[in-house]
């Protein structure tokens, strides 16, 4: 009976032994082969951009031109402004408007002098593509 307690003491002890052999070697394995955690990407807003399109292209002195777009990463409520390139340089008009819900504007100008004239929409510190319209 003596031999029996022995036997079991001995099987529960080896087996603790290895458990813990077991356990430590895995631990010490996982940190060694884990690479050094990186920083995940935080979830940062799109690059802000913006679109125009004139309608019409040509126009009469004195009538409306529509210039509509859309926004991407810039948001609602925030004013648009129009500008016109005189003389190599950008000016910007009077009429604005603002980003709507949908994230699209509206923006119009009445051009009276004739000739060709490039235009622009700012929304903060981002410009659209330059738009031609040509004024008869």
């Amino acid at each position: 009976m003596v031999t029996l307690f022995r036997n079991r003491r001995a099987r529960a002890l080896a087996a603790c032994a290895l458990s813990a052999a077991l356990v430590s070697a895995g631990s010490a394995e996982a940190l060694a082969a884990s690479p050094t955690p990186t920083p995940k990407p935080s979830m940062s807003r799109a690059a802000a951009s913006v679109t125009v399109k004139a309608n019409p292209t040509t126009v009469k002195a004195g009538r409306s031109v529509r210039f509509t777009g859309r926004t991407t990463g810039i948001p609602t409520g925030t004013s648009v402004r129009l500008q016109q390139e005189k003389n190599g340089k950008w000016t910007t008009l009077k009429t604005s408007t603002k980003v709507e819900k949908g994230k699209s504007f509206l923006i119009t100008t009445r051009p009276t002098s004739k000739g060709t004239h490039s235009y622009r929409v700012m929304v903060g510190k981002t410009h659209s593509g330059t738009v031609t319209v040509t004024v008869q």
